[in-house]
């Protein structure tokens, strides 16, 4: 098969992703009428490291000191991400969730700029500045000054991804890719899970909703999400992985509206717009050593 071919099977696979990345928004708000965020988190990727030690074991393996130290670091800013996503899922929507989830491809070079010492680029404070005025409009009433309080918790949420994704720049490629993304899951799971058992009340049964939901974000959302990504990203660049990856809000605007009925006002599908292009203006403008990766 001619190496175009095989880039465009790569492509469709991780477009595939993000299919299920931006379906998982509208499943876990369902879910979590069941069951509360920390330990729906904990149980969820608890399963999806042990997937990962079915899958791969040869390579969790290959877990030494340094990978659970430096793991642990990058699982502590996973473990914000998700928790925070995961929590203000509960007062928001799907489709707001998703797209103000995707400012943490916007935040990236802010962050890294600032770790650096460097002034962030022209081109980098216009992103920002895009992001902003998208989010505004997104999740701020007209008439109004307030963000809302579950937008809120998601963008704590996307700073938690772009401090997440600087970091993985920074320690991943001294580790095996799988040891350390099992490190990761595990750490979100354990402390979630935990969390979890001590603040928030024990469902006296997993209901239908909720078992489906932890399968499909563990198995697939998970532990497959990143053995694809891990295996096909040779096949690509970062840049065509990155914006194929971008369309996860899209992904879950659309099942929130087919799935959930959430409807969408001009307004909303403006500050979608505006956030959709600065994170596409911000992929397309990198440098080949800044870093940059998905938000979910």
């Amino acid at each position: 098969m001619s190496s175009f071919g095989t880039r465009t099977q790569a492509e469709l696979a991780i477009l595939l992703v993000a299919a299920i990345w931006g379906a998982t928004f509208v499943v876990v708000k369902e879910a979590l009428a069941d069951i509360g965020p920390f330990l729906f988190l904990g149980i969820r990727f608890i399963i999806a490291f042990l997937v990962l030690v079915l899958l791969s074991f040869r390579d969790i393996k290959q877990i030494k000191a340094s990978t659970l130290s430096e793991g642990s670091l990058l699982g502590f800013f996973l473990f914000i991400g998700y928790v925070f996503q995961t929590m203000g899922l509960k007062y928001t929507s799907a489709s707001n969730a998703g797209f103000i989830t995707s400012v943490s491809v916007v935040l990236v070079p802010i962050i890294y700029a600032v770790i650096n010492l460097k002034r962030p680029s022209f081109i980098t404070i216009f992103t920002a500045l895009t992001a902003a005025i998208g989010l505004f409009l997104m999740a701020v009433k007209a008439g109004s000054f307030t963000l809302a309080y579950g937008d809120i918790l998601v963008l704590v949420c996307a700073f938690g991804f772009a401090f997440h994704v600087v970091f993985v720049a920074r320690l991943s490629h001294q580790h095996n890719p799988v040891a350390i993304t099992g490190v990761q899951i595990l750490f979100v799971g354990v402390v979630c899970f935990i969390a979890g058992v001590f603040a928030e009340p024990l469902p006296p049964y997993l209901s239908a909703n909720t078992a489906v939901a932890l399968f499909i974000t563990a198995v697939f959302a998970t532990a497959l999400a990143f053995l694809i990504q891990n295996a096909l990203q040779k096949y690509s660049t970062p840049s065509r992985f990155a914006i194929v990856l971008a369309s996860e809000p899209v992904f879950a605007a659309l099942t929130g509206y087919l799935w959930a009925g959430e409807t969408f006002t001009l307004r909303t599908l403006t500050g979608a717009g505006l956030i959709l292009a600065a994170m596409l203006i911000s992929i397309l403008v990198r440098r080949p050593k800044d870093p940059v990766g998905p938000s979910h």
